[in-house]
């Protein structure tokens, strides 16, 4: 599987309308390894295009290239610590302004990523 860069993919920048949402979540060097190996989309259906730059992970919508999430992750001890969460508030990109709905969606992803389970 191939590690996800930029330029892999269309992408847009995070919209100056965004906000930062707290997520307390810890991962192994194992996980972490997965998560920031990322997901390049392969087929229509695959809906997010996910890649890391150190030190932040990025989440786009696939069709759009629109960025929904930035994760800045920081190294605490054995563990990948998320440290600070942005997520996209533009209304023309990103119709969810639900905080709590946001830390579910993030947390499901990484921890698909996380497991190897989030691959297209």
């Amino acid at each position: 599987m191939p590690i996800a860069k930029r330029n892999n993919w269309k992408t847009e920048p995070m919209p100056s309308a965004s906000t930062n949402i707290n997520v307390e979540k810890l991962y192994s060097h194992k996980e972490f390894d997965r998560i920031a190996a990322g997901v390049i989309p392969q087929q229509m259906e695959d809906k997010w295009f996910i890649f890391y730059e150190a030190p932040w992970l990025y989440l786009h919508r696939s069709w759009t290239g629109f960025c929904i999430f930035k994760v800045r992750f920081e190294i605490v001890g054995e563990s990948f610590k998320i440290a600070q969460v942005e997520v996209n508030r533009n209304p023309a990109e990103y119709s969810n302004t639900n905080d709590e709905r946001d830390v579910s969606l993030l947390e499901a992803l990484l921890d698909l990523l996380a497991k190897n389970r989030l691959s297209y």
